[in-house]
């Protein structure tokens, strides 16, 4: 396990995390770029988690970061009630509105710079494609993505008497549809989680508003008190901590 600082907030990185990012760039090619994907990989999470701590930390917030097997996930320590449904919200978009800025960042550099060949395009290419694709994809509405954090801030919000019971069915439905797509257009993994997203809505409990949860995948790490697996991965509280991806 790596643990170090980064603009005053701690970063954990676990062994799962590392195996999970080489298996999924295991195919890029040759060693070399299989490293390039490991390391596009973990800065763009990084970024994105930074996106989340930094706005969560001008709320008076201490926050901390987390990259695990499912992604990355950021804790904070305030009561849900003293950050309230807006604020929450503004924490949840801001990590792929950071990764979204980051890739287009480097596109227009690319752009300006190219064309690129070799590990070097390979490598601008991972980047526009992780931070753009993956951002936006962490904004639609499952849980615990961060599109799931907004919808159950904006329905808190708006209808706080249903929201739970609203967002169950639209979690359902989506996690479904992830499934769907995925395993459609070959993303393995991706689709083991969606259906694992799936059944732990389904089966979270009659009217409950929380699924069973993903699975603790720390490969021999003991996951923290107080935090929840996000992806994605994305999105807790025994500390009042807030886990987000």
């Amino acid at each position: 396990m790596l643990t170090f600082r980064l603009l005053g907030i701690p970063v954990t990185v676990r062994p799962s995390f590392l195996l999970i990012a080489v298996l999924l760039g295991f195919n890029s090619g040759s060693t070399t770029r299989i490293f390039i994907w490991i390391g596009v990989v973990f800065v763009s999470i990084v970024v994105h988690e930074l996106g989340h701590a930094l706005v969560a930390r001008t709320f008076g917030s201490e926050v901390e970061i987390e990259l695990n097997a499912i992604g990355g996930l950021t804790s904070w320590t305030l009561d849900p009630e003293e950050m309230g449904p807006g604020r929450r919200a503004l924490v949840a978009g801001a990590g792929s509105a950071t990764g979204l800025l980051f890739g287009g960042s480097v596109w227009l550099a690319a752009v300006v710079t190219g064309p690129h060949a070799g590990d070097v395009g390979y490598a601008l290419t991972i980047i526009v494609w992780v931070n753009v694709f993956w951002g936006l994809l962490n904004w639609l509405p499952i849980r615990p993505l961060d599109g799931g954090h907004l919808l159950m801030s904006l329905l808190e919000k708006t209808v706080p008497a249903r929201g739970d019971a609203i967002a169950r069915y639209v979690f359902i439905v989506t996690a479904a549809a992830g499934a769907f797509f995925a395993l459609r257009f070959g993303f393995l993994f991706a689709a083991l989680l969606s259906g694992w997203l799936l059944v732990s809505e389904l089966f979270g409990g009659p009217g409950s508003s929380e699924p069973v949860g993903v699975p603790p995948m720390t490969f021999g790490d003991e996951a923290d008190a107080g935090s929840e697996s996000d992806g994605d991965l994305t999105g807790g509280e025994a500390t009042e901590t807030e886990p987000l991806e």
